[in-house]
């Protein structure tokens, strides 16, 4: 019988119960396993166990490490490596995508379009950085999510306001060029070699945000040759088979702002463009496990 664990944070969100529901077509078993209630055995043998059951007994394994279990679940990741379990990234994908800094950086190596960025743990340099760029200007905290750690600055005086407030708060930050956009960004979703889905996020009136956790809302939108080419090269930058890839149009094409390992898809399926995406995922899943 082909198994499948869904291994995510304890409390099932919507996401985790819709892709529960899709494996259930696919996979004769399916049982959500929760990050925290696993245990990691070293001594006189090695074992990734949960409920007293090894993890290595099912056929593939598919996270949903958020940042605030980032730590534990590299560990996690990391062994599964160790034992060549079927998943869809390394564990070195989990450094990379939970660091906005670390993201851009592989991108960007992969010659993918990124606004231009600066990172940096000094506020002296933050003051400094501000005089080579224009207004605004996106400040970002590194491990930032969901639109939470987003900070869109108009001017010099407000620049310097936040950075001295970060800087008590001891937080790295990433400094960003803004892309003059209409409060919009389009998402696509990776899964091996197909676009399982995307749309487009539209912020609510007042609010540059377009998180869907912020009150935006989702349209259909198709992605275009180059844009889905740009979310593959992306997964590949992030050594991932299964990624969301977020993007901003400006005049000279499509630039990634973000990625995310662990997509929400509640509202993708309210999409044309999006409704399939759990399925193909977990059809995606179910054809690894015949190789």
């Amino acid at each position: 019988m082909v198994s499948i664990a869904i291994l995510a944070p304890k409390a099932k969100s919507e996401t985790t119960n819709i892709l529960i529901k899709a494996a259930k077509k696919m996979f004769k078993i399916v049982d959500h396993v929760p990050i925290k209630e696993v245990a990691l055995e070293v001594g006189e043998k090695m074992g990734i166990l949960y409920k007293d059951e090894s993890l290595l007994d099912y056929d593939y394994i598919l996270p949903r490490i958020d940042s605030k279990r980032a730590s534990f679940g590299y560990q996690i990741i990391k062994m599964l490596d160790f034992f060549h379990a079927k998943k869809p990234y390394p564990a070195e994908s989990i450094l990379i995508a939970h660091n906005k800094f670390a993201t851009i950086f592989e991108i960007k190596k992969h010659n993918i379009p990124v606004p231009k960025t600066f990172y940096t743990a000094s506020k002296k340099s933050a003051n400094e950085i501000i005089d080579l760029m224009s207004f605004p200007v996106v400040i970002k905290l590194v491990g930032s999510f969901g639109g939470k750690g987003v900070l869109f600055v108009e001017g010099e005086t407000a620049a310097r306001s936040v950075f001295k407030t970060l800087d008590v708060l001891k937080q790295n930050l990433l400094i960003e060029e803004y892309i003059k956009n209409p409060g919009e960004d389009i998402r696509g979703i990776v899964a091996g070699d197909v676009i399982a889905g995307s749309f487009k996020r539209i912020a609510k009136k007042g609010e540059k945000r377009t998180n869907f956790m912020l009150g935006g809302k989702v349209e259909d939108y198709k992605l275009t040759k180059e844009e889905e080419e740009i979310c593959f090269k992306v997964a590949e930058a992030v050594k991932s088979k299964i990624i969301a890839v977020d993007m901003i149009k400006d005049k000279d094409g499509a630039k990634v702002i973000e990625v995310n390992l662990n997509p929400g898809l509640k509202a993708m399926v309210k999409t044309k463009t999006g409704k399939d995406a759990p399925e193909k995922i977990l059809r995606f899943c179910h054809n690894e496990t015949k190789k």
